[in-house]
């Protein structure tokens, strides 16, 4: 069904100097053109007006524009034409004397253009007549609220306001690189960026191995599938495990966690400087943890030289968790594990510059580069989670959310204990599953299942046997 929707633009775009504004007014349709064609909604036309723009789209339209930053808010619209006040009265009359019967309504008119009676007077007159299938007019709050704003002898009549994100369209403020972990933080601070008019790519640092990658980047698709609009972001997948390694080896313990950081930021810049990035964007929120001291915060970016966005450095954790389920990110962070707290007892709070400069010295720098050099780059909108799997391995540690689990025990064994979301080998047809599907395989200690799986792989399927059997397996679901 085709409806018509008034789009109100932030508060913020409308007060820019008229150039500038009509900059920005292109680059918001722009965005919400690009949202429709990936939600594949169609048929949409847009019409600019004066701090407005006008959309005729389905129904699915709705959905998108809630999610498109630049919008203040938004209504579905009547649109009428009108010759005098008694004929616009009747044409909302009609509209809305349904909605109003046995309730308590106000009228809320908006007016612009050359008129023989104000926007009170239209108010008025529209009220007179509604009223007498109310339960009366009640000004301060009213059960239902009739809005009519006239341009001219135009008059666009509606009853709902559904609120926008409201910020700056992605892509008016320049670009820059997000670090991205995947957890609570990141995910809201990127948001946050975007909402200021901000393109991202990401950086994710690989330090837990294959479960950490396939995890952040479920975390990734919700957050640009859902907010990113008007360009294609890239992720740069680092692994910082062998430079980890380095700094658990040789670095004081106490000092760790601050060398690890001020190494990411390197990586990071280095990788914004290639792809002409003007700033970091991290989810930092100062005193949460010890790498975010004041102290430790100066003495990580003394490296860079560009600057750190930090959206969320007044937030606390309960705020940015919040934040995460208005958002949509909070179900996947959830399934996230910290992987960068790598100092085991006391963290220094305090690092002194001079000391953690001597440190490093016991890293080769060369270690860095090459460990950017040979990152991998992805369109976030192109990959899918489950690709990061190993195609080489037929044992893995983890159960990814897409996967089917099924059982090769006995019956007698399956009754007794298995996962809530397990199938028994002889109730499910495995030549009918799709190739493309994940299937899981396990057994009592994972020797069978490994051998079953070797044997579906050369088959074609994509198939794996889960490491360590039932005893990892109850650890997993009855922890």
């Amino acid at each position: 069904m085709i409806k018509y929707y008034l789009v109100r633009f932030s508060g913020e775009i409308v007060l820019k100097s008229e150039r500038t504004r009509a900059s920005f007014e292109r680059r918001l349709v722009r965005n919400i053109v690009d949202m429709t064609r990936r939600k594949n909604v169609k048929n949409i036309k847009i019409t600019r007006g004066q701090a407005r723009l006008f959309i005729e789209g389905p129904e699915e339209l709705e959905d998108i524009l809630k999610r498109v930053f630049g919008i203040y808010s938004f209504s579905p619209i009547k649109h009428v034409i009108f010759e005098k006040l008694d004929d616009l009265a009747e044409k909302v009359e009609r509209e809305f004397k349904d909605l109003v019967i046995g309730r308590t309504f106000a009228v809320r008119v908006k007016r612009a253009g050359k008129h023989q009676f104000t926007s009170m007077d239209a108010a008025r007159i529209i009220g007179a007549r509604l009223y007498k299938y109310s339960k009366g007019v009640d000004l301060k709050n009213p059960e239902v609220e009739v809005f009519v704003e006239i341009r001219d002898q135009n008059a666009y009549l509606y009853n709902r306001i559904i609120p926008g994100p409201g910020g700056l369209p992605i892509g008016v403020n320049g670009k820059a690189i997000s670090l991205f972990s995947g957890g609570f933080d990141s995910p809201v601070a990127s948001w946050f960026a975007w909402k200021r008019g901000v393109a991202l790519d990401f950086v994710y640092f690989n330090l837990g191995g294959v479960d950490a990658v396939y995890r952040a980047m479920r975390v990734l698709k919700v957050l640009v599938e859902n907010w990113c609009s008007g360009y294609s972001p890239k992720v740069h997948i680092v692994d910082f495990r062998p430079l980890v390694a380095q700094i658990m080896k040789k670095v004081k313990s106490p000092l760790k966690q601050v060398i690890l950081r001020r190494f990411m930021y390197r990586a990071a810049q280095s990788i914004a400087e290639e792809v002409k990035a003007s700033a970091l964007v991290t989810g930092e929120s100062l005193g949460q943890v010890s790498s975010q001291t004041l102290w430790n915060l100066t003495v990580e970016e003394e490296i860079l030289k560009m600057p750190v966005l930090r959206p969320l450095i007044g937030f606390d954790k309960q705020e940015i968790m919040d934040l995460a389920r208005k958002i949509g990110t909070y179900e996947e962070s959830s399934k996230v594990r910290e992987y960068c707290a790598i100092v085991r007892g006391r963290a220094a709070t305090r690092a002194r510059l001079e000391e953690v400069k001597k440190e490093e010295e016991k890293i080769s720098p060369d270690l860095i580069i090459k460990v950017v050099n040979e990152r991998e780059i992805y369109e976030v909108y192109k990959i899918k989670p489950v690709d990061f799997l190993p195609r080489e391995n037929v044992v893995i540690n983890f159960i990814p959310d897409e996967a089917i689990l099924v059982d090769v025990r006995s019956r007698k064994e399956y009754n007794a204990w298995h996962p809530e979301n397990a199938v028994y080998i002889e109730d499910i047809a495995l030549d009918s599953i799709p190739k493309e599907k994940v299937i899981i395989l396990y057994c009592e200690s994972g020797e069978i299942s490994f051998e079953l799986a070797k044997d579906l792989r050369e088959k074609g399927f994509r198939v794996y046997s889960f490491e360590g059997g039932i005893p990892q397996l109850k650890k997993r679901f009855c922890s």
